[in-house]
């Protein structure tokens, strides 16, 4: 039995309805539907329960100095995320090469940004999604401010942002010491940007995206649910989740319904996982699987195309002693 998830979609706010730039219209209709898909995922009865919420938005810039200019504008923005309930971890990924020195080859349209937030449920993200703080954060809740940051938008963004929401699985995160958590003490971190040179990284993000037939999603996740990782163990390791896209099915503008998630320390705390027998073990047989016949072939693939594998470096890094 399919069961939606529910959420209260708020009105569009008079300034996202409307603007006297007309040259601009397509991008406003663009940011009325940003919260469409919010609860919007069809899952079965024996599928697993979100334990966090995680908002993404995407960002594609222009080439030359946007990339500098686009963090500058992120770290100079009005914020108080750190301070809302229900917060637990935000990031701005910024898209770097998988292996170290290599090039960075996207295809026209891919994103080379995206904004990380995680929630503690849905609720939380809903209530800061309806308050004053978004207003804060996107425009000031004012035309003009909403128009300053479109004409900001326009000069460092090729085409609109595109948002994307998850449930969270099998989340595993690590207690912090004060010294890994950065300061942010109006909720929002006071960082020196100069609009010419990029942040310096906070910390290292993988992920691995993957497309999977609905018709595979419980058993996709149940072998998910029964690896043997030892992530906990590794030095460096901060989080992880798989995320599961609040959306209906077939509906991911990606085609990746499912993305497994993993936040370090620092790419070097990544490799060093990478190169280890607990990257062979998460790899290889799950929990469940161990006691079958050793010698038996490995169970076939449950997505229907092969994954895809993004790294970044995350700056402007905000979270809580108790991890994400």
């Amino acid at each position: 039995m399919l069961r939606a998830t529910t959420s209260t979609r708020p009105a569009t706010p008079a300034c996202l309805a409307r603007s006297p730039v007309s040259s601009r219209r397509l991008h406003v209709r663009a940011q009325t539907n940003v919260f469409e898909e919010v609860g919007s995922a069809q899952i079965t009865e024996n599928q697993l329960q979100a334990q966090r919420y995680v908002a993404m938005n995407r960002f594609q810039t222009q080439g030359g100095g946007a990339p500098a200019r686009f963090e500058q504008r992120w770290a100079n923005r009005p914020s108080r995320l750190a301070k809302l309930k229900g917060f637990k971890y935000f990031s701005l990924l910024r898209r770097v090469p998988v292996e170290e020195g290599g090039e960075l080859n996207l295809e026209d349209g891919e994103p080379n940004y995206t904004s990380f937030t995680i929630w503690d449920d849905k609720s939380g993200f809903d209530e800061w999604r309806k308050g004053d703080a978004f207003k804060e954060a996107h425009g000031g809740g004012t035309i003009f401010g909403f128009v300053d940051m479109l004409v900001n938008s326009l000069q460092t963004l090729k085409g609109a942002p595109k948002p994307a929401f998850y449930d969270c699985l099998i989340p595993i995160s690590m207690p912090l010491t004060g010294d890994d958590v950065p300061l942010a003490p109006g909720g929002w971190r006071e960082v020196e940007a100069d609009g010419k040179n990029t942040l310096d990284s906070d910390c290292f993000v993988a992920m691995n995206r993957f497309s999977v037939p609905v018709e595979n999603c419980e058993a996709f996740e149940k072998r998910w649910a029964s690896r043997d990782s030892k992530l906990e163990d590794c030095s460096g390791f901060r989080f992880f989740t798989l995320m599961r896209r609040d959306a209906p099915p077939g509906a991911a503008d990606d085609s990746f319904n499912y993305v497994s998630t993993t936040v370090w320390k620092d790419r070097a705390s990544f490799m060093a996982w990478r190169e280890s027998t607990a990257f062979q073990r998460a790899h290889g047989a799950s929990k469940e699987d161990t006691g079958k016949d050793a010698a038996a072939a490995p169970p076939p693939p449950l997505f229907s195309k092969p994954p895809s594998v993004a790294c970044y470096e995350g700056v402007l890094m905000l979270t809580t002693e108790q991890g994400a």
